[in-house]
C-alpha cells in the first residue's frame, strides 16, 4: 500500500479554540460563543473577516497576511453561536525583547483587539486565551499595542500600565488572570 505525502500547507478553515458564555449588556442574558483561530489563505474566514463590522481593526493586517503568504501573525474571533456575530477579536504576533530589565525574553504582542459593546467583558475569553498560548509556550509576558481607551477591562484582567505606557502581564500573574476568566466566562478549551 502506498501512502502519497500530505501537503503541510493545506489549511482547513477557522479552528475552534475554546466556548465561553457571554452576557447580552441590555437583555443580560448569555449567549454562547466560540474563539476560532483564523486562517488567511481560507475563503469562508476571509468572508466572515470581511464581512463583520467589528473586525475593521484587524481586516488590513488579515489581507496582507493572504495576499503575502505570512504566518507570523494569529488572528482570533469571538463569535455568537447562535447569530455568528462577532464578539471581540485579537490579532498578535511572538516576539523577544532584548531590552535588559524585568520583562526581557519571549513575549506575546497584541497588535490589534476590538470588542463588541453589545456584549459584557467581550474580550475577557479571546485575553485569556492568548494569555494561555503564551503560557504553553514559555513566554514571559503579554503586551499590548493599546490601552484602555480601546479594551477597558485590561486592568481588571490584571494587565499592569508600565513606565513607557505599556499595557502588559507577566508570567506570574498568568494563572491568576486565566483561571478568573474561565470561571467568569464559563470557559471550556477545545483545542
Amino acid at each position: 500500500m502506498k501512502i502519497n505525502n500530505i501537503n503541510l500547507m493545506q489549511t482547513f478553515g477557522k479552528s475552534p479554540l475554546l466556548t465561553c458564555k457571554i452576557k447580552d449588556e441590555k437583555t443580560q442574558k448569555s449567549n454562547n460563543a466560540t474563539l476560532y483561530k483564523m486562517d488567511p489563505n481560507n475563503e469562508e474566514d476571509r468572508k466572515d473577516i470581511f464581512r463583520s463590522k467589528n473586525t475593521i481593526n484587524i481586516k488590513k493586517d488579515f489581507h496582507k497576511a493572504y495576499t503575502e503568504n505570512n504566518n507570523s501573525r494569529d488572528f482570533y474571533i469571538l463569535q455568537n453561536d447562535k447569530t455568528g456575530e462577532v464578539i471581540s477579536c485579537a490579532e498578535t504576533t511572538h516576539r523577544y525583547r532584548t531590552e535588559p530589565g524585568a520583562n526581557y525574553g519571549l513575549y506575546t504582542l497584541i497588535e490589534e483587539m476590538d470588542e463588541n459593546s453589545k456584549y459584557i467583558n467581550a474580550a475577557e475569553p479571546t485575553l485569556a486565551y492568548i494569555v494561555k498560548r503564551a503560557q504553553d509556550r514559555f513566554d514571559l509576558s503579554v503586551y499590548t499595542a493599546f490601552g484602555e481607551d480601546k479594551i477597558p477591562s485590561l486592568k481588571r484582567e490584571k494587565f499592569t500600565e508600565n513606565n513607557l505606557g505599556e499595557f502588559y502581564i507577566p508570567h506570574k500573574r498568568f494563572n491568576s488572570m486565566i483561571d478568573k476568566a474561565e470561571e467568569h466566562s464559563q470557559i471550556e478549551y477545545t483545542a
